[in-house]
């Protein structure tokens, strides 16, 4: 499994099937139920949710939340057998 386009290739497709995904399955919630279903991934713990950096004269909120749902998991397979595919 080699990346022939490059890495940076692979990343902006996984990001931009992500987002598609995630759009798609909002989309498509009221109509099938199960695309709702979904969770999120956090880089800090649920209380603070951020990282907070305080150098008195800049403060810095720094944190990731990734929500994912059936949608963006389809289109991320879909885009790994396309990608791979040769």
């Amino acid at each position: 499994m080699k990346i022939s386009s490059g890495k940076w290739t692979f990343f902006f497709i996984v990001v931009f099937s992500l987002v598609a995904g995630t759009f798609i399955g909002e989309l498509l919630t009221p109509y099938l139920p199960v695309f709702g279903k979904g969770f999120d991934i956090r880089l800090f713990n649920h209380a603070s949710s951020a990282w907070l950096v305080d150098l008195n004269f800049l403060k810095i909120n720094l944190g990731l939340v990734v929500k994912l749902n059936l949608g963006s998991i389809v289109f991320l397979i879909l885009s790994f057998v396309i990608f791979y595919k040769k």
